[in-house]
Protein backbone atom coordinates (compact mmCIF):
# COMPACT_ATOMS: atom_id res chain seq x y z
CA UNK A 1 0.00 0.00 0.00
CA UNK A 2 1.57 3.47 -0.91
CA UNK A 3 2.27 5.88 1.94
CA UNK A 4 2.03 9.75 0.86
CA UNK A 5 2.77 12.83 2.69
CA UNK A 6 0.61 15.87 3.03
CA UNK A 7 1.90 18.94 3.67
CA UNK A 8 -0.90 21.32 5.26
CA UNK A 9 -0.20 25.32 5.75
CA UNK A 10 -1.59 26.71 8.86
CA UNK A 11 -0.57 30.07 10.35
CA UNK A 12 -2.88 32.91 12.53
CA UNK A 13 -4.30 35.76 10.67
CA UNK A 14 -6.49 38.71 12.19
CA UNK A 15 -8.43 40.41 10.27
CA UNK A 16 -11.68 43.43 10.71
CA UNK A 17 -15.49 43.11 8.88
CA UNK A 18 -17.66 45.57 9.60
CA UNK A 19 -16.09 46.42 12.70
CA UNK A 20 -15.76 42.67 13.98
CA UNK A 21 -12.53 40.62 14.57
CA UNK A 22 -11.93 37.12 13.14
CA UNK A 23 -9.13 34.45 13.05
CA UNK A 24 -8.13 32.94 10.34
CA UNK A 25 -5.57 30.15 10.88
CA UNK A 26 -2.68 29.02 8.37
CA UNK A 27 0.49 27.72 8.97
CA UNK A 28 2.66 23.98 8.18
CA UNK A 29 2.22 20.21 9.82
CA UNK A 30 2.43 17.07 8.19
CA UNK A 31 0.65 14.23 8.02
CA UNK A 32 0.66 11.01 6.73
CA UNK A 33 -1.77 8.70 4.88
CA UNK A 34 -2.39 5.94 2.29
CA UNK A 35 -4.22 6.03 -0.72
CA UNK A 36 -7.45 4.69 -0.18
CA UNK A 37 -7.58 7.59 3.03
CA UNK A 38 -6.24 10.37 0.79
CA UNK A 39 -9.43 9.60 -1.73
CA UNK A 40 -11.77 9.34 1.26
CA UNK A 41 -10.42 12.14 2.91
CA UNK A 42 -10.46 14.24 -0.43
CA UNK A 43 -14.38 13.94 -0.69
CA UNK A 44 -14.72 14.58 2.81
CA UNK A 45 -12.60 17.20 2.56
CA UNK A 46 -14.70 18.46 -0.85
CA UNK A 47 -17.89 18.34 1.38
CA UNK A 48 -16.37 20.35 4.46
CA UNK A 49 -15.05 23.44 1.77
CA UNK A 50 -18.47 23.69 0.13
CA UNK A 51 -19.90 24.16 3.48
CA UNK A 52 -17.29 26.87 4.98
CA UNK A 53 -18.03 28.61 1.23
CA UNK A 54 -21.73 28.27 1.89
CA UNK A 55 -21.15 29.48 5.34
CA UNK A 56 -18.99 32.14 4.53
CA UNK A 57 -21.12 33.18 1.62
CA UNK A 58 -23.72 33.14 3.86
CA UNK A 59 -22.22 35.30 6.46
CA UNK A 60 -21.18 38.17 3.81
CA UNK A 61 -24.92 38.02 2.04
CA UNK A 62 -26.65 38.97 5.50
CA UNK A 63 -23.77 41.63 6.70
CA UNK A 64 -24.90 43.08 3.03
CA UNK A 65 -28.59 42.59 2.90
CA UNK A 66 -29.56 43.03 6.48
CA UNK A 67 -27.78 46.23 7.41
CA UNK A 68 -31.10 47.78 8.66
CA UNK A 69 -29.56 49.12 11.69
CA UNK A 70 -29.96 52.62 10.73
CA UNK A 71 -26.13 53.43 11.95
CA UNK A 72 -23.66 55.87 10.29
CA UNK A 73 -20.30 55.06 10.67
CA UNK A 74 -18.70 57.66 12.93
CA UNK A 75 -15.60 59.69 11.72
CA UNK A 76 -16.61 62.81 14.20
CA UNK A 77 -13.24 62.68 16.15
CA UNK A 78 -12.89 66.32 16.53
CA UNK A 79 -16.45 66.23 18.38
CA UNK A 80 -15.62 64.33 21.19
CA UNK A 81 -16.97 65.23 24.47
CA UNK A 82 -13.54 66.31 26.62
CA UNK A 83 -13.16 65.22 30.10
CA UNK A 84 -14.82 68.12 31.83
CA UNK A 85 -18.00 67.08 30.73
CA UNK A 86 -18.11 64.40 33.42
CA UNK A 87 -18.11 67.33 36.25
CA UNK A 88 -21.29 68.46 34.88
CA UNK A 89 -24.51 67.71 36.06
CA UNK A 90 -26.31 64.95 34.90
CA UNK A 91 -29.10 64.93 32.44
CA UNK A 92 -30.74 61.30 31.30
CA UNK A 93 -33.52 60.52 28.29
CA UNK A 94 -35.38 57.74 28.54
CA UNK A 95 -35.84 55.31 25.24
CA UNK A 96 -37.54 52.65 24.36
CA UNK A 97 -37.15 49.55 22.88
CA UNK A 98 -38.24 49.54 19.29
CA UNK A 99 -34.68 48.06 18.44
CA UNK A 100 -31.69 45.81 20.10
CA UNK A 101 -30.11 47.83 22.76
CA UNK A 102 -26.76 47.62 21.19
CA UNK A 103 -28.89 49.44 18.26
CA UNK A 104 -29.98 52.07 20.35
CA UNK A 105 -27.24 52.99 22.25
CA UNK A 106 -24.98 53.50 18.92
CA UNK A 107 -27.09 55.39 17.54
CA UNK A 108 -28.54 57.72 19.99
CA UNK A 109 -25.68 58.20 21.97
CA UNK A 110 -23.52 60.35 19.95
CA UNK A 111 -25.70 62.18 19.26
CA UNK A 112 -26.68 62.87 23.21
CA UNK A 113 -22.53 63.28 23.37
CA UNK A 114 -22.88 66.19 20.91
CA UNK A 115 -25.69 67.94 23.17
CA UNK A 116 -23.09 67.45 26.03
CA UNK A 117 -20.45 68.96 24.20
CA UNK A 118 -22.99 72.03 22.98
CA UNK A 119 -24.72 73.22 26.64
CA UNK A 120 -23.81 72.85 30.37
CA UNK A 121 -25.14 69.18 30.81
CA UNK A 122 -24.05 66.14 30.37
CA UNK A 123 -27.09 63.95 28.67
CA UNK A 124 -27.05 60.29 29.00
CA UNK A 125 -29.19 57.45 27.86
CA UNK A 126 -31.65 55.44 29.95
CA UNK A 127 -32.77 52.30 28.21
CA UNK A 128 -36.06 50.88 28.81
CA UNK A 129 -37.45 47.56 28.57
CA UNK A 130 -41.30 48.84 27.64
CA UNK A 131 -43.07 52.31 26.51
CA UNK A 132 -44.78 52.48 29.79
CA UNK A 133 -41.05 52.07 31.48
CA UNK A 134 -39.61 55.39 29.52
CA UNK A 135 -42.89 57.00 30.58
CA UNK A 136 -42.64 56.12 34.36
CA UNK A 137 -38.89 57.54 34.42
CA UNK A 138 -40.33 60.96 33.06
CA UNK A 139 -43.04 61.04 35.56
CA UNK A 140 -41.13 60.24 38.11
CA UNK A 141 -38.53 62.76 37.41
CA UNK A 142 -35.46 60.01 37.03
CA UNK A 143 -35.33 61.36 33.22
CA UNK A 144 -35.40 64.89 32.22
CA UNK A 145 -37.11 63.73 28.25
CA UNK A 146 -37.62 60.42 26.46
CA UNK A 147 -37.80 59.26 22.71
CA UNK A 148 -41.24 58.01 22.31
CA UNK A 149 -43.07 56.46 19.30
CA UNK A 150 -46.10 58.28 17.49
CA UNK A 151 -48.58 55.83 18.79
CA UNK A 152 -47.02 55.95 22.61
CA UNK A 153 -47.02 59.37 22.87
CA UNK A 154 -50.96 59.55 22.30
CA UNK A 155 -51.28 57.05 24.84
CA UNK A 156 -49.35 59.08 27.44
CA UNK A 157 -50.22 62.32 26.57
CA UNK A 158 -54.37 60.92 27.18
CA UNK A 159 -52.96 59.30 30.46
CA UNK A 160 -49.98 61.40 31.64
CA UNK A 161 -50.15 64.40 29.98
CA UNK A 162 -46.62 64.61 28.62
CA UNK A 163 -46.02 67.45 26.09
CA UNK A 164 -43.83 66.84 22.51
CA UNK A 165 -40.96 69.45 22.23
CA UNK A 166 -39.04 68.20 19.50
CA UNK A 167 -40.09 65.68 15.81
CA UNK A 168 -37.28 64.75 13.18
CA UNK A 169 -37.43 64.82 9.86
CA UNK A 170 -37.23 62.63 7.03
CA UNK A 171 -34.69 62.40 4.24
CA UNK A 172 -36.78 65.16 2.36
CA UNK A 173 -36.47 67.41 5.31
CA UNK A 174 -40.30 66.90 6.07
CA UNK A 175 -41.21 65.77 9.45
CA UNK A 176 -43.62 62.94 8.59
CA UNK A 177 -42.54 59.50 8.48
CA UNK A 178 -44.67 56.19 6.75
CA UNK A 179 -44.93 52.50 7.91
CA UNK A 180 -44.62 49.95 5.59
CA UNK A 181 -46.28 46.06 4.78
CA UNK A 182 -43.71 44.22 2.78
CA UNK A 183 -42.49 40.78 1.88
CA UNK A 184 -40.02 38.65 0.07
CA UNK A 185 -39.65 38.95 -3.11
CA UNK A 186 -40.61 35.29 -3.85
CA UNK A 187 -43.54 35.47 -2.05
CA UNK A 188 -46.92 35.27 -4.14
CA UNK A 189 -47.98 38.80 -2.18
CA UNK A 190 -49.28 41.71 -3.75
CA UNK A 191 -52.16 43.31 -1.88
CA UNK A 192 -52.92 42.93 1.39
CA UNK A 193 -56.27 40.92 0.52
CA UNK A 194 -52.87 38.57 -0.53
CA UNK A 195 -52.47 37.99 3.67
CA UNK A 196 -55.41 35.54 4.17
CA UNK A 197 -53.77 32.08 5.14
CA UNK A 198 -50.59 33.63 5.50
CA UNK A 199 -48.34 34.19 8.33
CA UNK A 200 -48.01 38.00 9.44
CA UNK A 201 -44.98 39.75 11.57
CA UNK A 202 -45.99 43.13 13.51
CA UNK A 203 -43.42 45.00 15.86
CA UNK A 204 -44.71 45.91 19.18
CA UNK A 205 -48.04 46.00 20.32
CA UNK A 206 -47.75 49.56 21.01
CA UNK A 207 -46.44 50.39 17.84
CA UNK A 208 -47.93 53.07 15.29
CA UNK A 209 -46.99 50.31 11.97
CA UNK A 210 -48.83 47.27 14.11
CA UNK A 211 -51.80 49.21 15.39
CA UNK A 212 -51.84 50.58 11.57
CA UNK A 213 -52.11 47.27 10.27
CA UNK A 214 -54.59 45.82 12.67
CA UNK A 215 -56.91 48.35 13.67
CA UNK A 216 -57.29 50.27 10.52
CA UNK A 217 -55.94 48.59 7.34
CA UNK A 218 -57.57 45.33 8.26
CA UNK A 219 -60.56 46.88 9.12
CA UNK A 220 -60.85 49.07 6.13
CA UNK A 221 -60.45 45.94 3.85
CA UNK A 222 -62.65 43.42 5.80
CA UNK A 223 -60.35 41.12 6.83
CA UNK A 224 -60.20 39.88 10.23
CA UNK A 225 -57.36 38.63 12.06
CA UNK A 226 -58.46 34.90 12.15
CA UNK A 227 -58.28 35.13 8.17
CA UNK A 228 -54.30 34.90 8.80
CA UNK A 229 -52.91 31.43 9.42
CA UNK A 230 -50.39 33.80 12.13
CA UNK A 231 -50.04 37.03 13.61
CA UNK A 232 -47.17 37.44 15.94
CA UNK A 233 -45.71 40.80 17.40
CA UNK A 234 -42.09 41.16 17.93
CA UNK A 235 -40.38 43.63 20.62
CA UNK A 236 -38.11 44.57 17.63
CA UNK A 237 -38.46 45.84 14.03
CA UNK A 238 -34.67 44.51 12.77
CA UNK A 239 -36.89 41.20 13.87
CA UNK A 240 -39.66 41.66 11.78
CA UNK A 241 -37.17 42.40 8.65
CA UNK A 242 -35.36 39.49 9.41
CA UNK A 243 -38.09 37.07 9.82
CA UNK A 244 -39.88 38.23 6.53
CA UNK A 245 -36.55 37.87 4.72
CA UNK A 246 -35.25 34.46 5.91
CA UNK A 247 -38.62 33.02 4.72
CA UNK A 248 -39.92 32.39 8.18
CA UNK A 249 -43.12 34.69 8.03
CA UNK A 250 -44.72 35.47 4.58
CA UNK A 251 -45.23 39.41 5.31
CA UNK A 252 -44.60 42.19 7.84
CA UNK A 253 -45.09 45.76 8.75
CA UNK A 254 -42.25 48.11 9.47
CA UNK A 255 -41.07 52.14 9.09
CA UNK A 256 -40.05 52.38 5.72
CA UNK A 257 -36.65 54.47 6.34
CA UNK A 258 -35.60 51.34 8.19
CA UNK A 259 -35.80 49.05 4.74
CA UNK A 260 -35.43 51.51 2.41
CA UNK A 261 -31.23 50.09 1.96
CA UNK A 262 -32.80 46.68 0.87
CA UNK A 263 -36.11 47.51 -0.92
CA UNK A 264 -34.44 46.75 -4.56
CA UNK A 265 -33.05 43.74 -3.58
CA UNK A 266 -34.85 40.82 -1.37
CA UNK A 267 -38.10 42.55 -0.80
CA UNK A 268 -41.39 43.83 -1.91
CA UNK A 269 -43.50 46.56 -0.47
CA UNK A 270 -47.08 46.30 -0.88
CA UNK A 271 -48.69 48.71 1.11
CA UNK A 272 -47.88 52.49 2.48
CA UNK A 273 -49.49 54.25 4.94
CA UNK A 274 -50.46 57.81 4.56
CA UNK A 275 -47.74 60.20 6.31
CA UNK A 276 -47.49 60.40 9.98
CA UNK A 277 -45.69 62.97 12.42
CA UNK A 278 -42.23 61.51 13.07
CA UNK A 279 -42.07 60.03 16.54
CA UNK A 280 -41.22 63.09 19.31
CA UNK A 281 -39.04 63.74 21.98
CA UNK A 282 -41.18 64.16 24.74
CA UNK A 283 -40.97 65.97 28.51
CA UNK A 284 -43.22 65.93 31.74
CA UNK A 285 -45.66 69.00 32.52
CA UNK A 286 -43.36 70.09 35.28
CA UNK A 287 -40.19 69.75 32.90
CA UNK A 288 -37.32 71.54 33.39
CA UNK A 289 -37.59 74.98 31.33
CA UNK A 290 -33.33 75.40 31.25
CA UNK A 291 -32.94 71.69 29.47
CA UNK A 292 -35.53 71.78 27.11
CA UNK A 293 -34.31 75.16 25.82
CA UNK A 294 -31.11 73.77 25.72
CA UNK A 295 -31.92 70.82 23.90
CA UNK A 296 -34.20 73.12 21.24
CA UNK A 297 -31.22 75.24 20.51
CA UNK A 298 -28.83 72.95 19.50
CA UNK A 299 -30.72 70.39 17.76
CA UNK A 300 -33.25 72.63 15.98
CA UNK A 301 -29.68 74.59 14.63
CA UNK A 302 -29.41 70.91 12.86
CA UNK A 303 -31.30 71.27 9.51
CA UNK A 304 -30.86 71.60 5.75
CA UNK A 305 -29.48 74.91 6.21
CA UNK A 306 -26.77 74.08 8.45
CA UNK A 307 -23.53 73.23 6.05
CA UNK A 308 -22.20 70.91 9.19
CA UNK A 309 -24.85 68.90 9.66
CA UNK A 310 -23.80 66.20 7.76
CA UNK A 311 -20.42 66.35 9.72
CA UNK A 312 -22.24 66.72 13.01
CA UNK A 313 -24.63 64.17 12.72
CA UNK A 314 -22.06 61.04 11.52
CA UNK A 315 -22.71 57.85 14.07
CA UNK A 316 -26.07 59.01 14.35
CA UNK A 317 -28.81 57.01 14.21
CA UNK A 318 -30.84 57.68 10.42
CA UNK A 319 -34.02 58.73 12.23
CA UNK A 320 -31.99 62.03 13.59
CA UNK A 321 -29.53 62.93 10.74
CA UNK A 322 -31.65 65.33 9.10
CA UNK A 323 -32.62 67.40 12.01
CA UNK A 324 -35.25 68.39 14.02
CA UNK A 325 -38.65 70.73 14.35
CA UNK A 326 -40.76 71.86 17.29
CA UNK A 327 -43.55 69.35 17.71
CA UNK A 328 -46.94 69.98 18.97
CA UNK A 329 -49.54 68.02 20.25
CA UNK A 330 -51.80 68.52 17.43
CA UNK A 331 -49.52 67.53 15.23
CA UNK A 332 -50.25 64.09 16.11
CA UNK A 333 -54.36 64.22 15.51
CA UNK A 334 -53.65 61.75 12.53
CA UNK A 335 -52.14 59.02 14.93
CA UNK A 336 -55.15 59.66 16.97
CA UNK A 337 -57.47 58.38 13.98
CA UNK A 338 -56.01 55.19 14.36
CA UNK A 339 -55.68 54.70 17.99
CA UNK A 340 -59.61 55.80 18.99
CA UNK A 341 -57.99 58.59 22.02
CA UNK A 342 -59.32 61.82 22.21
CA UNK A 343 -57.76 64.73 22.87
Amino acid sequence: MAIFRRRIKLETKIFVYSGSVYEVFFGTVFTYHSEPMIKRRAAYGGIISLMVVSIIFTFFFYHYTMNIEGIIASDSDDLTVDSSSIHKPIVYISVISRYPPNIIYNGYQPMLDYLTSQTPYRFELKLCDDYNQAVQLLLKKEAAAAFLGSYVYIKARSGNGVIPILKPLNSNFEPFSRSVLFTSSVKNIYSINDLKNKKLALPAKESYSSNWMLHYEFIKNNIHPDDVAEIVNFPHHQSVIQNVVSGTYDAGVTREYLIKKIQNRNIRIVLYSDPFPTSPIVVAKEYSPEIVREMKRVLLSINRDNPQRERITKGWDNEFIYGFVEAEDKDYNVVRTISGEKE
